[in-house]
């Protein structure tokens, strides 16, 4: 649905993005990850057809952005970081000139105003002037103007900046209903916390170049040398669990006390369940077990050099 083809961009003696290719299929929620001066936000403008690239080419749902771009638009929703609103228009008219301006048929359009106001909860402020809303408000009526004409692609620059906590989990809820109703979502953020548990997959970007990207269980697979594994067990069996533990030559790192504890296994996921069958085999009356997963940030923190341009 979202598909970079050795993308490229120079502005002057800057590279601002290098060679970059990408796919993201339909149903996704991809979210671009890297500190301020990556090239995130110059890849979305290149996807939406705001910038041109030097080299490559950016298609979204198969339409190429630079040679159909009106065709291309039809099929997006942006929001950019810092976007700029009719201040002295009403919430509704400005949501009703953007719907005339994709076009939408005459007929739908007040309703489909009624409808995107009510998923960011504008309601109250349908009637207000622009000029009067908060800067969250205003996100949230620029996340309105981007859904209002049901694109299939969101392309998203840092769509949480402004937001309080409450509205920052209901543009998640947002924008996971939109992928349920078949939208592909790519969008960036350097706030590592706002993709967790959010996105399918992510992308890291530093100094123009896509450092990795993937499912996020491919880039935890890829990041990760070893597994770290917790446990926990009822009783005093310490130093059996140690014992076990010791003799798995692929386990490393045991730390255990006071009925918990962590280690290291180089093993495969399905290498773990022996592991577990052996502790119970000696009668140790194990609570839980698993792998400890990766967060996003430690995703980011482990495979970043934290370079910009």
């Amino acid at each position: 649905m979202i598909e970079f083809v050795h993308l490229r961009k120079e502005f002057d003696n800057v590279l601002a993005v290098e060679d970059l290719s990408l796919a993201i299929p339909p149903g996704e929620i991809f979210g671009l990850i890297g500190p301020n001066g990556a090239g995130k936000t110059t890849t979305i403008r290149m996807a939406c057809g705001l910038l041109a690239p030097t080299l490559g080419r950016a298609l979204i749902a198969g339409v190429d952005v630079a040679e159909e771009p009106e065709r291309a638009q039809q099929n997006i929703g942006y929001l950019s970081d810092f976007f700029a609103v009719y201040e002295d228009l009403k919430v509704w008219e400005y949501l009703d000139f953007f719907a005339h301006a994709y076009k939408m048929p005459g007929a739908e359009i007040p309703a489909r105003i009624t409808e995107v106001i009510a998923q960011v909860n504008l309601e109250v402020k349908r009637d207000a002037m622009i000029g009067g809303l908060s800067r969250g408000m205003k996100q949230r009526l620029g996340i309105a103007r981007a859904i209002i004409h049901r694109p299939k692609v969101m392309l998203l620059d840092e769509p949480a900046s402004g937001l309080d906590p409450k509205a920052r989990l209901e543009l998640r809820n947002l924008l996971r209903g939109l992928r349920d109703q078949g939208a592909t979502i790519l969008i960036s953020s350097h706030i590592l916390t706002e993709l967790e548990g959010f996105c399918t997959s992510i992308g890291i970007m530093e100094k123009g170049r896509m450092v990795r990207s993937g499912s996020i269980e491919e880039v935890t697979a890829a990041a990760a040398s070893q597994r770290r594994v917790r446990l926990s067990w009822a009783g005093n069996s310490q130093a059996v669990v140690e014992e076990k533990l010791q003799r798995d030559p692929r386990v490393s790192e045991v730390s255990l006390a006071a009925g918990a504890g962590t280690f290291r296994f180089s093993g495969s996921e399905e290498d773990l369940a022996p592991v577990l069958a052996g502790l119970v085999a000696a009668n140790v009356p194990v609570t839980s077990f698993g792998e400890v997963k990766q967060t996003v940030e430690q995703l980011y923190m482990k495979l970043s050099t934290h370079e910009v341009m």
